[in-house]
Order: structure tokens, then sequence, then C-alpha cells
């Protein structure tokens, strides 16, 4: 009975635990991106305001799960077996956040692809699709009798996973590619390039790493809810990871701002970063005579 206690609601506090932790630091992220950014589009304010809120509700909703496992149906071995209402429904608010940071990256691409409607359009429809299957698990889920019937929906979880996956390292490559294209000579615009790829890679990479991570302990044991506990923080991976794409421009202007200067170059990866939700254009680039001969 331990044993299976310490795979299931043990593994399902270290995840609550784990995403309470990730949920903080979001927090904390929001404050700086509001105090840094006070004059960023409105709609970037409302992103940022939705993920975060997304996020409380679902850490909220996990919370509740546990305290009624564990204090409230203490000693009840039967309690266990049956799943909660907010058990039920998390999956869709891991799906939605998860979503609009999607949204974020695969408009980004739209903009340095310069309307490429047809790229952006897959990506978006493959990121929609990863939401959509979230909640028919959500939906299936509703009503059922017993907590094994997280294990049965195997298909449409494995596409939720690696769909989810692929679709994040398909936005990585595709905006590192195009990033690479603003490329020049200069050793500053070099540096800006260099930090934004490494920002991009670093979301994809993470995001990706753990929905791989979360489909292979389903696969290795299905019947446990450790595939469940790591799922609880993939959501906030997303959303910490937008915010710190965010809050990164803080860093490249400091650094900018700082270099000494002869000559003022504007170059194109500068102004297609300008236009949308990374904007950059207040960062003025200097180089020095070195750099421009």
């Amino acid at each position: 009975m331990g044993s299976a206690l310490d795979l299931t609601y043990g593994a399902m506090l270290i995840g609550v635990l784990f995403a309470t932790f990730f949920q903080g630091v979001l927090s904390v992220q929001a404050y700086i991106y509001y105090e840094s950014f006070p004059d960023d589009q409105r709609r970037t304010k409302l992103l940022v305001a939705a993920v975060w809120l997304l996020d409380v509700t679902h850490l909220v909703l996990i919370c509740n799960t546990l305290y009624h496992y564990l204090i409230t149906s203490w000693g009840d071995a039967a309690a266990l077996l049956v799943p909660t209402p907010e058990l039920e429904l998390h999956v869709i608010f891991v799906g939605l956040p998860s979503l609009l940071c999607q949204a974020f990256f695969v408009h980004r691409i739209w903009l340095f692809t310069r309307g490429n409607w047809v790229l952006a359009s897959a990506l978006g429809a493959a990121c929609l699709a990863t939401c959509t299957i979230t909640v028919l698990i959500s939906a299936r889920l509703v009503g059922a009798q017993t907590v094994a019937a997280f294990s049965h929906q195997t298909s449409e979880v494995i596409a939720m996973f690696g769909l989810g996956a692929a679709v994040d390292v398909a936005i990585a490559l595709v905006l590192v590619f195009y990033l690479q294209q603003g490329t020049t000579h200069f050793d500053r615009t070099s540096f800006v390039v260099a930090r934004v790829v490494n920002y991009t890679v670093a979301t994809g990479v993470a995001t990706s790493i753990l929905a791989i991570a979360c489909l292979i302990a389903y696969l290795l044991s299905s019947h446990t809810f450790v595939f469940i506990a790591m799922h609880f923080s993939l959501g906030r991976l997303y959303t910490n990871a937008l915010l710190a794409t965010l809050n990164s421009r803080r860093a490249l202007r400091q650094r900018l701002q700082n270099q000494p200067s002869f000559a003022v170059v504007t170059t194109r990866i500068i102004n297609s970063v300008a236009d949308g939700e990374y904007p950059l254009s207040t960062v003025t680039v200097h180089h020095s005579i070195k750099d421009t001969c």
C-alpha cells in the first residue's frame, strides 16, 4: 500500500510542490515585466495577465485536489480511487496557457517571415490541435468513476505530449532560422541576434524535454501518477518561457546602451524584432569605428 501511495498521491504531492515553485517564479517575472515595460502594447500586457491568471486557477485546482485526498479524506482508502472534479478539469488549465504562449511565438514567426500565412497557419493549427486534445481528454474524464480512467486515454495522451513536443521544436527551429537571417558583420548586432536565438532555443528545448518526459513516464508507468505530477508544471514552463523572453529585453537594452559608440547603425533584425510583442524599437544599437570597418 505504501509503495502504491508513493507513486500516486506521493508523486502528486511532489508535482504540486514543483508547480507552486514555478508559480512563484512566474509571479516574480510578471512583476518585473510590468515594472520594466509600462509602455508595452496593451495586448501584450493582457496576455501576461491572462496566462498568470490561468496558471493561478490551475494551481488552485490541483491544491484543492491534494487537500481532498490527503486531508479531507484522510484514512478513507475508497476515496482515493474516485477522481475529483478539479482533477478532471485541471488538464484544460494546462492546455490554455500553453496555447496562448505558443500563439505568441507563432505570431512572432509571422512577423519575421513578413506575413507568411502558410507557415504560421500550419504551426498554429498544430498548436490548436494539441489544445483541442487536452480539452477532449478532460471531457472524457468528467464523470469518471475511478482514477484508473486517467490511464485509459492512451492514444490521446500520446498525441497530446508527442504533438506538443514536435510543435515546440518546430517553432524554435523556424525562429532560429529567420533570426539567423538577420545576422550582419556588426559585432553588436550579432550579439543581439545570438542572445535572442539562445532564448528561443532554450524555450523550445525546455518545454519539449518536459513533454517527452511526461510521455515516457506515461508509457512506462501509466498506472501511477508520475506523468500527472510532471504535467502539473508543463503549462508553467510555457508561461515562464514567455515571461523570460519578454524580460530578456531589459538585459539586452542595458548591454547595448552601455557600449561606447561613434556611429549609429540601424539593422534589419532590430527593426523586425521591434514590430510586435517583442519590441526593441527603443534600443539604439551603437557600433564603434572598428565595427564599421
